[in-house]
Parts: C-alpha cells; structure tokens; sequence
C-alpha cells in the first residue's frame, strides 16, 4: 500500500548554497513544481517543501552531476512503499533473497522472516 502523494514533505538540503553554483536555477525549478525552498532560520540548511508527487518530478529533473546530491535528498525524505513480503514470496515460488530485497528494498532480516513464512518454516 503506497502513501497518498497529497502529503506534504519536507527535505532538508544541508549546506545549500555551497553546494550549488546558481541558486536561481534550482529556486526557478521549485517554483515551476509549486513548491517552496526557504531558509533554515540563520543556518546553512535550507528546506524544500512540497507534496510528494511534485518532489518527484523535481527529482526526476535534477540529473546533472552537481544537482545529484538534491536528487539523493529527496530520494532518502521519500516515504518508502510497504509491500506484503510473504504474499509476493508466495506468488513467485522461485523467489531468492537478494531478488526479494532488491524489488522491494526491505532488510535482510525482513527477507529471511517472509520467505521462512512463506515456506512454512517460520
């Protein structure tokens, strides 16, 4: 089950400005998303604010070398999708761990316990 993409997040860039060449440009982005990017009080950190689907889309736009680090931000401020491990290791009786782990992004230990359900071992 997938959060609803109406939830508004908040990702804090830490050390903003040092990080980036032009400010306008990654402001001008944010704002063609509606979304917002305001300064942390006096500090270095800056936040941007927007829904989930529009965080998305800024995401998918920042894929220059210098902009990654936002991309990652955003990627880790991202709620993860919860998925039933046992029902999927179920339906693909052939389903290793590592595959498991890499469709879905659980934990090692989470793998282990659903395919232990799975086969009846647990």
């Amino acid at each position: 089950m997938l959060q609803s993409d109406t939830t508004t997040l908040s990702i804090q860039l830490n050390n903003f400005l040092h990080r980036i060449d032009c400010k306008a440009t990654i402001i001008a982005l944010v704002n063609q998303y509606n979304c917002s990017l305001k300064r942390i009080r006096r500090s270095k950190n800056w936040l941007l604010t927007g829904q989930q689907s529009q965080l998305i889309e800024i995401r998918e736009q920042l894929q220059q070398p210098k902009m990654a680090w936002i991309a990652e931000a955003i990627t880790k401020g991202l709620p993860k999708p919860s998925f039933d491990l046992v029902a999927i290791a179920l339906s693909e009786p052939g389903m290793t761990i590592n595959r498991l782990i890499k469709e879905t992004g659980c934990t090692l230990i989470e793998a282990r316990r659903a395919i232990d359900k799975a086969e009846g071992l647990a």
